[in-house]
């Protein structure tokens, strides 16, 4: 078999493992774009709060984050998760993964002015570690299916 049949037959090899990896992963997949969309709406409120209308840091991001949280909340518990049972507590429980995910992300700001960077590198910077923390502990606790 030539190179190029080799390659063709282990494409479809490649595509089935990427299939499988999407299925076995599809929450976290789900959770990266929804939280993706809650990045952007965190990160252009804490933007236009910050630069356009002179906000402090601290108060951008005490707007920014609340707002972002009730909606990635609302549309993991609906479109990732598929949970609509005991949602004040898993809503509560959220609320304390985000909590965590705040305080993580305003020490990253800090971090990054304390160190000639402008808050606004600061933000982006924290995204990923939030991130990481925030899925382990919400896709664990959070929305973790409750016991029959």
């Amino acid at each position: 078999m030539s190179s190029s049949g080799a390659e063709t037959a282990a494409r479809p090899d490649l595509i089935k493992l990427l299939q499988d990896r999407a299925r076995r992963h599809h929450h976290l997949l789900k959770y990266f774009l929804i939280g993706g969309l809650a990045s952007a709406i965190d990160v252009l409120l804490f933007m236009a709060l910050f630069n356009l209308f002179g906000t402090s840091a601290l108060f951008a991001h005490s707007i920014s984050v609340p707002t972002s949280v009730v909606f990635s909340f609302l549309v993991n518990a609906r479109h990732n998760f598929k949970t609509n049972d005991h949602m004040l507590l898993r809503l509560c429980s959220f609320v304390v993964v985000c909590a965590l995910g705040y305080l993580v992300g305003y020490g990253v700001i800090l971090a990054a002015t304390s160190t000639g960077f402008s808050a606004n590198i600061g933000k982006l910077e924290s995204l990923p570690v939030v991130f990481v923390v925030q899925y382990l502990l919400n896709s664990r606790i959070t929305f973790r299916k409750a016991a029959p």
